[in-house]
């Protein structure tokens, strides 16, 4: 793998105690696209759409992650960065990827974090980069999510380094 700086996006059923991953999108910071997937769910049935735009019935026919995750996994271990908003890696442990100790994991809702309250979103961090999210989640897929965090990512570095050149 040349690039080994990649961007993943998760989504998850919710509630918290139950959380299946039913999307996840990985990418190289170049915009290619190495993963992109749904999966159907092992004990979760239900859960709020609006939240993620994915609908339980939209899962139905998909197949389980476990079918995916040495994929996934052989995909991590080849990164030296992971770039991700709002990451927990504690899912993708629950559901058997590891990511490696020595991988550096950059979330950027870390250093976009103004007041810690439901205004830190992704729609939030693209409208101040610039990034036409498109506004009716149900559309919106995991590359739109990849490539997001992608761009605003490429922005925040292009910002920090004009601060450090100043």
């Amino acid at each position: 793998m040349k690039n080994r700086e990649l961007v993943y996006w998760v989504d998850l059923t919710g509630p918290a105690a139950l959380d299946e991953i039913v999307r996840l999108t990985i990418m190289d910071t170049n915009d290619n696209v190495l993963f992109n997937q749904k999966f159907s769910t092992e004990m979760v049935d239900w859960w709020y759409s609006d939240l993620n735009g994915i609908r339980p019935e939209d899962t139905y026919n998909e197949r389980l992650f476990e079918d995916y995750k040495n994929k996934i996994q052989k995909t991590f271990n080849n990164a030296r960065r992971l770039i991700t908003f709002n990451s927990s890696t504690f899912f993708l442990n629950k559901q058997g990827v590891i990511i490696p100790t020595n991988t550096i994991l950059e979330d950027l809702a870390d250093p976009f974090r103004v007041a810690g309250d439901e205004n830190d979103t992704i729609d939030s961090l693209c409208t101040y980069y610039g990034y036409d999210l498109p506004n009716n989640i149900y559309s919106r897929t995991g590359i739109n999510y990849v490539r997001a965090v992608n761009y605003c990512w490429h922005e925040m570095n292009r910002y920090r380094q004009a601060q450090e050149n100043k």
